[in-house]
């Protein structure tokens, strides 16, 4: 990989908005700029160790990820067919660099897909964030169809989320008064999106009732309201001192974290539904079979302005309002675990130290998301034998639990030595239990893969660096944290030499199970919101990913479909090969 210009782009997404990342080596955590994320004592074992294992690192999150020692599981079997039940069939690209931004007059997207995730939904459509070059209305949230249609939810501009900015105007009017201002990127960032097509989405506002803001645009109506605010009065008591990000289900249900005013770092659990928001968990509260919740929203990031957000782990809900979401706790039963509330009456899924399904017990579990059947699947540490430990996937529900991947395991012909934490809004279990992940076949970090993980036990290779692209070009680095619904799952990736200087994309594969056709997405119509922009030409920037040579994937290359006509691009450097 061309380190120079990646680091100009990252450093230009970054900037401000969460212009840090942890880079654990070790135990060591070296910070880097501005916002520094934060965390409750407890709250993660990023400290851990084992003797004679080989090296692997967990992305924890953008370019944070923790290094560790893990140790190969042992005495262990599982039985996989001989063949998988289906094949992936083909991959398209959604939106690239360089394609025009609707609502923008004029710009062009800058999404630096390779850290900026997506989600979707069942149409196929994802929705992102993305930066905008050649417009005063600089960035915004955008979603993409499977026929190249690209359409604006909403736009803002001046500085980025969390850099202070007040005075910018030319953003899309807010529904809290004054304008949508800076957006925030990377991966605790990304809007989620249902089947209805309702986008959920975080943002500063400048000249509004508040600052910052958790929104939903809902597409039956085009309109967009506000879930939750800083400042406004909390379920608990007091007001809401920050918002963080959330997940919505089919039904409009909107599950979020806050923090009380005053508190920077522990956050709570909430649920809007049609406007008003009531208490999931909160700190203090009792957890399933004795003790109390001592954490729940663990992780926060300070920014440039002064202020924080809560960042994870996001809890998730399904639609017949299942909530998943990860708490520790004091004086109960466990020290931490999953609980899934149905019904309103809370149960421990998965807990410390319950056995792994391949032997060993759990010591540590991050965010779960939920499917329809109530499987859910995560990312945890656990312990093949008291003296050694591991991480890896893991899904199903209590009494019917599998592993999807662990470190060591092979994959595609190497060995599995990068995984990333479980995040949501980021849904990674589809409605048959299938699992989407990324894994690493290189300690580092050059040998990207992304992977659905089937319930019969096989592994099927959607992407790797260094295959062709459909627009060109072959796949560089890969965000870590990819998505699916139905068969359609995500692929946000570096383009290094893809068509008119496109450096990055958002992309979505389909999964074809043994007999069934290639499955062909029905968009939804999405209104525009209007408002007039003005332009202000911002430089474009660049970054050259170069791939690992590996072999072709079986799949389709399609060319990327244009719904809307593309100005001449602008010269940009040639990438190397």
């Amino acid at each position: 990989m061309n380190k120079r210009p990646l680091t100009a782009i990252v450093r230009r997404l970054l900037r401000g908005a969460f212009s840090v990342a942890l880079l654990f080596i070790g135990i060591n955590m070296i910070r880097f700029a501005y916002a520094q994320p934060q965390s409750s004592a407890g709250a993660s074992h990023n400290d851990l160790r084992a003797v004679g294992g080989a090296k692997t690192f967990v992305k924890v999150r953008d370019s944070e990820q923790r290094t560790q020692i893990g140790s190969p599981q042992l005495n262990y079997s599982v039985t996989i067919p001989g063949a998988p039940s289906g094949t992936i069939c083909g991959v398209e690209s959604r939106a690239a660099h360089g394609q025009v931004a609707p609502n923008t007059n004029g710009g062009t997207l800058n999404p630096v897909a390779f850290i900026n995730p997506t989600t979707v939904n069942a149409s196929g459509r994802v929705a992102f964030n993305s930066q905008v070059d050649g417009s005063d209305r600089n960035q915004g949230v955008f979603v993409a169809d499977s026929d190249g249609t690209i359409s604006a939810i909403a736009i803002g501009c001046g500085g980025l989320g969390g850099e202070g900015d007040t005075t910018s105007m030319c953003g899309d009017a807010s529904p809290i008064g004054g304008h949508f201002g800076g957006f925030f990127f990377g991966t605790a960032f990304t809007p989620d999106i249902n089947d209805a097509g309702d986008v959920l989405f975080i943002c500063d506002v400048n000249g509004g009732d508040s600052r910052r803001a958790l929104f939903l645009y809902q597409a039956a109506s085009g309109q967009i309201v506000k879930v939750a605010a800083v400042g406004d009065p909390s379920p608990i008591g007091d007001t809401f001192g920050a918002v963080g990000p959330g997940s919505i289900n089919n039904n409009g249900k909107v599950v979020f974290l806050a923090s009380q005013a005053g508190d920077t770092i522990n956050s709570n659990l909430f649920m809007w539904d049609n406007g008003v928001v009531t208490k999931i968990a909160a700190l203090g509260d009792p957890a399933p079979e004795g003790g109390t919740f001592s954490g729940l929203g663990t992780e926060s990031f300070g920014f440039q302005d002064g202020t924080s957000i809560p960042i994870g782990p996001v809890p998730d809900i399904n639609d017949s309002d299942q909530i998943a979401f990860r708490a520790i706790v004091s004086g109960g039963i466990t020290s931490r675990g999953i609980v899934v509330r149905t019904n309103q009456v809370d149960e421990w899924y998965v807990k410390v130290p319950d056995p792994t399904p391949i032997g060993g017990t759990y010591f540590d579990m991050q965010a779960a998301s939920i499917n329809n059947a109530g499987q859910i699947a995560f990312f945890s540490d656990y312990r093949p034998t008291p003296e050694t430990f591991n991480s890896g996937w893991f899904a199903g529900a209590p009494g019917n639990w599998r592993k999807v991947v662990v470190f060591f395991d092979p994959i595609d012909g190497g060995q599995c030595l990068g995984l990333a934490f479980s995040r949501n809004p980021m849904q990674t279990i589809d409605a048959a239990g299938n699992v989407v992940f990324w894994a690493n076949l290189d300690s580092n970090g050059n040998a990207d893969r992304l992977v659905l993980g089937l319930t019969d036990g096989n592994l099927l290779i959607a992407a790797r660096r260094g295959d062709p692209t459909p627009i060109g070009g072959t796949f560089g680095s890969m965000d870590a944290w990819p998505a699916i619904n139905g068969n359609i799952g995500t692929l946000n990736v570096a383009t290094p030499g893809a068509q008119n200087g496109a450096l990055s994309a958002h992309m979505a594969f389909n999964h074809c199970p043994s007999g069934t056709p290639t499955p062909i997405p029905s968009p939804t119509a999405t209104p525009t919101p209007t408002a007039t922009p003005s332009t202000t030409p911002t430089p474009t920037a660049t970054a050259t990913p170069t791939p690992s040579p590996t072999t072709t994937p079986s799949v389709t290359p399609r060319p990327t479909p244009t719904a809307r006509p593309r100005p001449t691009p602008r010269p940009r450097p040639t990438p190397p090969g």
